[in-house]
């Protein structure tokens, strides 16, 4: 194992008159792919979460997304759903992923 964290996940439905703003923010490792978010990162552990605060801000009536950040050494997966205005968190055991995959 390379590096300890493993981020992925894709954020769609940005609101185009928020675009210009968010895209002046700093949302290293996410990157603009036309009217949408993709983070794929694989390093040093970082806070995810003050980016998504940012991100929700963004978004249109139903813009979603999701965010997998898999954390090697615990052994651990943040699964976070993202919608206009917030984002929620489920610890997810890495042995069972495909499964608690589902929303309740």
């Amino acid at each position: 194992m390379k590096f300890p964290m493993r981020i992925f996940g894709e954020v769609k439905g940005l609101d185009p008159e928020k675009i210009d703003s968010l895209s002046r923010k700093n949302l290293s490792p996410f990157e603009f792919r036309d009217n949408f978010l993709e983070i794929e990162y694989e390093g040093p552990y970082i806070d995810i979460e003050p980016l998504l605060d940012d991100v929700v801000q963004a978004l249109e009536e139903q813009g979603y997304g999701h965010v997998d950040c898999i954390d090697h050494e615990n052994w651990e997966v943040l699964r976070y759903q993202i919608s206009r205005g917030s984002w929620s968190c489920k610890r997810i055991n890495p042995d069972n992923v495909l499964e608690a995959y589902k929303w309740q």
